[in-house]
């Protein structure tokens, strides 16, 4: 039985998304993987092939480098069980790579008020607007700075005091909000409608559409340099996504 590798990754990647597993890198991983395979005239999946692209690039971290394998690695799963002379199983953990989590920057209370009176000096009104809410609502809820970023105004229930927020693989979840959160998004709310439709994203960037995390995050970066914030042991350069903490 000859099994086509790349018919094989597609229903492999589909099959696994339609279970709800998001694979963001997977698609260029494996094309990638398969693509030095064709070059090589080769048609199955050895171990030592799959070893040798992860590692190919030495200046990659070694997390990067496992998260390259393990794409692989459920292929090989996948193909092996269509036909086992096509693709050899791939043990676990041949490349060893322990994840280290960032040290989140702490700010003080007086901080937050500091960076967020700062974004009055932002341009134009609407932006500025968008960053002071985006960093108070961040800061007093613990939202992610993506899952704030992909709020739309119908997440938003002023009469029960919550938000419907949209985290990691489409898990939704309601995070209830403080009385003064509810009457700062409301007065937010009332400036944005002077530059949007009623619906859609909450939050705006410059040219009234959804608030694009980049620039969001570059403002941002900009805010801070300038507030000269002290550094903390262990922390690089304070981010916006550290306010959640």
């Amino acid at each position: 039985m000859s099994v086509d590798l790349r018919a094989a990754a597609a229903d492999y990647l589909a099959a696994r998304r339609a279970r709800g597993y998001r694979l963001a890198d997977h698609d260029w991983i494996l094309r990638a993987f398969l693509d030095e395979l064709e070059a090589r005239d080769l048609t199955t999946i050895s171990i030592t092939d799959a070893l040798a692209f992860a590692v190919s690039r030495p200046e990659t971290q070694r997390c990067a480098q496992a998260a390259r394998l393990q794409a692989i690695r459920g292929l090989a799963a996948y193909v092996h069980g269509l036909d086992p002379a096509a693709a050899q199983l791939i043990p676990a953990r041949l490349i060893a790579a322990k994840v280290t989590r960032r040290i989140p920057y702490l700010y003080t209370g007086e901080q937050i008020a500091a960076l967020m009176a700062s974004t009055a000096d932002l341009s134009p009104a609407i932006f500025a607007a968008s960053m002071h809410t985006l960093i108070g609502l961040i800061a007093a809820t613990g939202l992610r700075s993506g899952e704030a970023f992909a709020l739309d105004v119908e997440d938003l229930d002023v009469e029960r005091a919550v938000l419907t927020a949209t985290g990691k693989y489409g898990k939704q979840r309601l995070v209830p909000l403080h009385a003064s959160t509810v009457q700062a998004l409301a007065d937010y709310q009332r400036v944005r409608s002077a530059h949007a439709a009623p619906r859609g994203a909450l939050f705006l960037g410059a040219k009234g559409g959804r608030l694009n995390p980049n620039t969001a995050r570059a403002a941002f970066r900009a805010l801070v340099e300038a507030a000269d914030l002290p550094a903390r042991p262990g922390c690089p350069t304070p981010r916006l996504h550290d306010l959640r903490h």
